[in-house]
């Protein structure tokens, strides 16, 4: 061996042009994990934009419809227009406390989970949280679009307007099957070309509720065949159930 040949003694210091090597090496890798993370990070599916706010317990009023999920509407130029769909707190629907006030015009109290598109009403605990108004309710208009065949997936409205980021997808699958199984109002979103979600709320044929029809393919992207209306600004899908089917 000769002064320019460094050799390795593992009790002696670490030759100089090894810590230059050695150093160099960290630095690429440093960089290379770098920017691995920002790739991956860019690569994630956007979590929305919607929000949960439990510091805030607000008074709504608008016209209540329970069938076939509660849904509060509230009026614009006296009509009822802008649907505000119910929930219970933790992972249940709000059917049973909502049922006696029926098509009535109430104010209902609850902290507001949504986005710029759609809100929704998580109904706090208590004895008055729905109190009739004493005004006449005026009947919630309907609109029929036709017989459609959309793609899109079966999310839980709780979880997919804010609860949890992201609300959709196969890593929230589990959650979105207990929230649906609690009574949960069930939504099919699909998605156009640049991203953008329409939401429609998932009934059976006869416009019923479908919960448990529906678990199976959660979070999966699937097929339905059905006829569309709208109450208010609310779209409703009423699918035929023999229509689904799964998507590559």
């Amino acid at each position: 061996m000769t002064a320019s040949q460094p050799f390795y003694v593992g009790y002696l210091p670490l030759p100089q042009r090894w810590k230059s090597t050695i150093l160099l090496f960290i630095a690429i890798w440093l960089i290379g994990l770098g920017g691995f993370a920002v790739v991956l990070a860019v690569q994630q599916d956007d979590p929305q934009t919607g929000v949960w706010d439990t510091s805030t317990v607000r008074d709504v009023e608008g016209v209540l419809e329970v069938d076939p999920y509660p849904v509060l509407y509230l009026e614009q130029d006296g009509q009822p227009h802008k649907g505000m769909l119910l929930v219970s707190e933790l992972k249940f629907g709000v059917t049973d406390r909502a049922a006696p006030y029926d098509g009535q015009r109430v104010r209902a109290r609850g902290h507001f989970v949504g986005q710029e598109s759609r809100g929704m009403l998580e109904i706090v605990q208590g004895e008055d949280v729905f109190q009739t108004l004493p005004s006449e309710a005026p009947t919630v208009a309907r609109r029929e679009l036709g017989k459609h065949t959309l793609q899109g997936e079966i999310v839980d409205s709780k979880c997919f307007l804010g609860v949890m980021k992201p609300g959709y997808g196969k890593t929230h699958r589990a959650c979105a099957v207990r929230c649906l199984s609690g009574g949960i109002t069930p939504v099919f979103v699909t998605r156009d070309a640049q991203g953008a979600a329409t939401i429609y709320v998932l009934t059976d044929a006869d416009n019923g509720p479908i919960h448990d029809l529906i678990l199976d393919y959660v979070a999966e992207p699937v097929e339905f065949t059905g006829e569309v209306h709208a109450r208010g600004d609310l779209l409703f899908f009423a699918v035929d159930r023999e229509s689904l089917r799964r998507l590559p």
